[in-house]
């Protein structure tokens, strides 16, 4: 299916996976950090999804796409919790 062509009508929830993929191919967040850019359809289907109420959940690194996406819309999301100093993923939380 297009992601385009998407509509939250249509779905009782949207699950968006993690890992490299969230970070390269939905946006650009593996190559520019919080200057990110999330994909323009994806971008929709976020919207869509929290403008009908629908659950949205999101895995591993995914997060940072709806953190951007709604930035300054009081939502309730995580990333994880820093598991020590010299957690890699640190700069992300």
């Amino acid at each position: 299916m297009d992601i385009s062509k998407l509509d939250a009508n249509n779905y009782d929830a949207l699950i968006i996976p993690g890992g490299f993929g969230a970070a390269k191919n939905l946006s650009n967040f593996a190559f520019k950090g919080d200057d990110m850019e999330v994909d323009k359809d994806v971008c929709k289907i976020l919207k869509d999804f929290h403008s009908h109420q629908k659950v949205i959940g999101m895995t591993c690194i995914s997060p940072v796409l709806a953190a951007k996406v709604f930035a300054g819309v009081p939502l309730a999301m995580t990333l994880g919790g820093v598991t020590g100093k010299n957690w890699p993923y640190a700069g992300a939380s």
